[in-house]
């Protein structure tokens, strides 16, 4: 589909949450600013490019170097495609509604939160918890009878 199209569909969505804030202050802004991120990130991937070309023969501390240097770059690109895909969920939950809840708790997450990383799809409180920053409380825990 075309991100013409799609924009257009956002911006008929409604109201949001951040309305009258500077930024991000319709769900096309929020759209726009998750594709530029998104072409920040393809672009970055574009350059990556193959790591599997870069093999040198020779001494056997060049090729323990050359090893670190591959797995360093397959870790910086794994990084870069799980971004990609924590964009395209930020996009597709702007577009069923559930943008800026918490997909744990379903509580608004704070606007300052989604203003630094639109792409943040838990809480505070729950992004410790999954983080393990924060122990389970008992008072979290249902019981079922």
């Amino acid at each position: 589909m075309d991100d013409g199209l799609l924009l257009q569909s956002v911006e008929g969505l409604g109201d949001t949450p951040f309305m009258g804030t500077p930024f991000m202050a319709t769900e096309g802004g929020i759209w726009n600013s998750l594709l530029s991120l998104r072409e920040e990130v393809s672009q970055d991937l574009f350059y990556e490019g193959s790591t599997c070309q870069k093999n040198q023969g020779g001494l056997e501390e060049i090729e323990v170097a050359d090893s670190n240097a591959r797995e360093l770059e397959w870790l910086y690109r794994s990084q870069l495609e799980a971004r990609l895909r924590a964009i395209t969920e930020a996009q597709d939950r702007l577009l069923d509604g559930s943008y800026g809840k918490c997909l744990d708790c379903g509580n608004e997450i704070y606007f300052g939160r989604l203003a630094a990383d639109p792409t943040v799809a838990l809480c505070l409180d729950c992004q410790k918890v999954a983080d393990g920053e924060e122990p389970f409380r008992l008072e979290d825990l249902t019981y079922e009878d």
